[in-house]
């Protein structure tokens, strides 16, 4: 196993329609590590992911994977790593079994070593008796477990998380969360964004926020915990808000 530390420094990325998604942003994330990437819809958080596996390029600042350097070795990278992404494309018309002999194919994966693996993750969350059936015909919460598996089933030293927990129910949320944490014990770097903050106070080790493209907040779970105005994430998140960017319901305004 290696342990992968990631580097990015003053990484700045703006789309062709003028959209400036993130400015000189920095950060590092660390083997045995989850760290928890937090931030409202456009403020950045997907566009980083993407050009953390490769998929996407940066118009300047460095992105360093242990000693690979993007773009240039972005094949390498995706090698090492596992993505998760917000909006996936599964193949619906294959069977789960025969889209994850595909993951096999592409990852190279030993074929006993693959039986084995996809055997235990049917088993751990509960889609065995699905493993025949077309991925198109299974619940939302079912492909995200596909998803998930296929993401990790190559054993990757480098787990990139975007909202990996859409459709789940609690129950496999409860295992997912596990799994997580024992992965980083394992010397996993994994970089987990969310918009559900409880979950994310709970299995993180480390805090960025980003915010309209910038890093906000960079601290470790701990440093935050022991701030004497800390309170949780949703009220420092809260606090960020105050310009009045936060909207807040009223009953009688609509519906009086």
């Amino acid at each position: 196993m290696f342990y992968i530390l990631i580097s990015v420094k003053n990484l700045s990325k703006t789309y062709s329609n003028g959209v400036a998604a993130l400015k000189n942003v920095s950060f590092e994330l660390e083997p045995s590590c989850v760290t928890g990437y937090i931030g409202i819809n456009g403020a950045g958080k997907s566009t980083t992911m993407k050009i953390l596996c490769g998929m996407l390029d940066f118009d300047s600042g460095e992105v360093h994977v242990g000693d690979l350097r993007l773009p240039d070795y972005s094949t390498k990278v995706k090698q090492i790593t596992g993505f998760v992404p917000e909006s996936p494309e599964l193949f619906n018309s294959l069977s789960v079994s025969e889209f994850l002999d595909f993951i096999k194919d592409i990852r190279d994966i030993e074929k006993s070593v693959f039986e084995h693996r996809k055997n235990y993750f049917a088993g751990l969350f509960g889609f065995t008796e699905y493993i025949d059936l077309p991925i198109g015909k299974l619940s939302k919460g079912n492909k995200q477990k596909i998803l998930i598996v296929s993401s990790i089933i190559h054993n990757p030293d480098v787990i990139l998380l975007d909202e990996p927990l859409n459709g789940l129910d609690a129950f496999t949320i409860l295992t997912f969360q596990d799994m997580v944490s024992k992965l980083a014990k394992k010397g996993k770097t994994i970089f987990y964004c969310s918009h559900l903050l409880d979950i994310m106070e709970k299995v993180s080790d480390r805090i960025i926020i980003l915010d309209k493209g910038e890093v906000k907040i960079n601290e470790t779970k701990a440093s935050l915990k022991n701030s004497s105005d800390f309170k949780s994430l949703e009220s420092l998140f809260r606090q960020m808000k105050e310009d009045n960017s936060q909207k807040e319901f009223s009953y009688g305004e609509v519906f009086s």
